[in-house]
C-alpha cells in the first residue's frame, strides 16, 4: 500500500527525437519567454562606448544651429569693402560732439587757472567767510569761559548769591520751621484755669462752633415763648 512502484503504472515509453517539428516548436516558444535570451544584447553592449558623430539627432542640430545663427544670417560690415571720407558731415558731428562732452578738456582751463589766480584777502567774501568761521566756532564760544576756569575764582561768604541761597535754605528746613517749638517744649508745665491757656481757649472756642447744642440753644430757649403786640388782641 505505501509502496509507489505499485501504486503508478505506466502506459508506455516513447523517445522524443530532437528533430521534431512539436520539439523545435517549444524550443523556439522558450527562447521568445527566456528573459536570459531577451537581455542578452544589453548584456552584450555593457561596456562599449558610442561617438553620437553622425548620428540623425546630432545632424539636425548642426542643420538647426545653421539656420538659426545670427552671424550667418546677417552679413557684418567688416565683410564689405568701403572708404570713409573724413570730412563727411556725421563724422564731424561725431568729433564735434566728442570735444563737447570731454570731461578733461571741460575742466582743463579751470585746472590751469587754479594755480595761477590769486584772491586778496581783503575782499568782502573773504571778510565775511572769517567771521562766520569766528560766529561758528565751538572753540572760541567757549574761549572765555576756559580761561576763566584757569584763572579760579574769589567767592565771598557775604555775596549776595550766598546769601540768598542760605536764606532760601533756612526757609526750607524743616528744623528751622520746628525750631520755636521746640524752645517751647518742657517751659509751659501747667495752668490755673483754662482762661490762661490760649489754646485751650480756641479749642472750646471751635468746639462751640461746631456744636450742635450751642448752635440751637437760643431757639430751645424762644421756641415756647409767644409774644403778640397789643393791637392784635382781637384774634384771641
Amino acid at each position: 500500500l505505501v509502496s509507489d512502484i505499485d501504486y503508478r503504472t505506466y502506459l508506455h515509453e516513447w523517445t522524443c527525437l530532437p528533430d521534431q517539428n512539436d520539439v523545435i516548436q517549444a524550443r523556439k516558444a522558450y527562447d521568445l519567454q527566456s528573459d536570459i535570451i531577451y537581455k542578452s544584447d544589453e548584456q552584450w553592449l555593457k561596456g562599449i562606448g558610442w561617438v553620437p558623430i553622425g548620428s540623425l539627432d546630432v545632424e539636425k542640430a548642426k542643420k538647426a544651429a545653421e539656420i538659426l545663427s545670427e552671424r550667418n544670417y546677417r552679413q557684418h560690415p567688416e565683410t564689405l569693402k568701403f572708404t570713409s571720407i573724413p570730412d563727411s558731415m556725421d563724422l564731424v558731428l561725431a568729433k564735434t560732439n566728442a570735444v563737447n562732452i570731454n570731461k578733461r578738456l571741460y575742466t582743463e582751463a579751470w585746472n590751469a587757472d587754479k594755480t595761477t589766480i590769486h584772491v586778496m584777502p581783503d575782499t568782502p567774501e573773504i571778510m565775511l567767510s572769517k567771521q562766520n568761521r569766528i560766529n561758528f566756532s565751538e572753540k572760541l564760544y567757549k574761549l572765555a569761559m576756559e580761561e576763566s576756569k584757569k584763572k579760579g575764582y574769589d567767592l565771598r561768604a557775604d555775596a549776595i548769591s550766598v546769601r540768598a541761597a542760605k536764606a532760601s535754605r533756612d526757609i526750607a528746613s524743616e528744623y528751622k520751621y520746628k525750631e520755636a517749638y521746640r524752645k517751647q517744649q518742657g517751659h509751659h508745665v501747667g495752668c490755673r484755669s483754662i482762661q490762661d491757656d490760649p489754646k485751650l481757649v480756641w479749642a472750646m472756642h471751635v468746639a462751640k462752633i461746631q456744636s450742635e447744642r450751642e448752635y440751637k440753644k437760643n431757639f430751645e430757649k424762644t421756641k415756647t415763648s409767644f409774644n403778640m403786640p397789643v393791637d392784635m388782641l382781637g384774634f384771641l
